[in-house]
C-alpha cells in the first residue's frame, strides 16, 4: 500500500510539475495577442499591396488613355503637314533633314518651294502628312516641346510636292 501511495504521490507531483512548467494564462493571452497582431499586420500589408496595385492599374490606364489621345497618326494622303525649318540652301536643308530623320522622323522630307526664274527658292523641311489639322497640331506641339524649335502647320492645297534629294 505504501508503494501505491508513493506512485500516486509521484504521479500527482508530476502532473502539478508539468502544469506549472506550461505557459501561464497571462502567457497564453500574450501569445494569442501576438498571433492576432501578426494576422493584423499581414492583413494590413495585403490591403496596402492591393491599394498599390489598384493605383498602378489606374495610373497605367490613365497613361494609356493619354497616349491614345496624344497618338500621332500619319496619313499619306493628308492635307496637313508640319514644317520645322526652311533654308535657301538645298545642301543645308538636306543636312538638317538627316538630323530630323535621326530623331526618328523617317517621314521628314525636303520640299522645294518658289520660283526658279526669280531665284526665290526655299527648301522647306516638313514632317509627315495628316488627315486633320488637330493631328498636325499634336506633332507640332511635340516638336516644339521636345526639340525647342519653332514649327508650324502648313495646309497642302496643291498636289503632293516631290521630295528633293541629292
Amino acid at each position: 500500500m505504501k508503494l501505491w501511495l508513493t506512485y500516486i504521490s509521484i504521479s500527482i507531483f508530476t502532473i502539478i510539475l508539468l502544469q506549472a512548467c506550461g505557459p501561464s494564462e497571462e502567457e497564453l493571452r500574450q501569445q494569442e495577442q501576438a498571433r492576432q497582431d501578426s494576422l493584423e499586420q499581414v492583413r494590413q500589408a495585403e490591403l496596402e499591396e492591393f491599394r498599390r496595385d489598384s493605383l498602378e492599374m489606374v495610373r497605367r490606364d490613365s497613361i494609356a488613355k493619354v497616349m491614345e489621345e496624344q497618338r500621332i497618326t500619319y496619313d499619306e494622303d493628308g492635307d496637313y503637314t508640319v514644317q520645322v525649318e526652311a533654308w535657301r540652301s538645298e545642301v543645308k536643308a538636306e543636312k538638317k533633314l538627316l538630323t530630323w530623320q535621326e530623331r526618328g522622323f523617317e517621314n521628314a522630307r525636303v520640299v522645294e518651294v518658289g520660283n526658279e526664274e526669280s531665284g526665290n527658292i526655299w527648301y522647306r523641311i516638313r514632317i509627315g502628312r495628316f488627315a486633320t489639322e488637330e493631328m498636325a497640331e499634336r506633332l507640332k506641339n511635340k516638336v516644339m516641346e521636345d526639340y525647342e524649335t519653332n514649327a508650324w502647320i502648313s495646309r497642302l492645297d496643291v498636289p503632293r510636292p516631290e521630295s528633293v534629294s541629292l
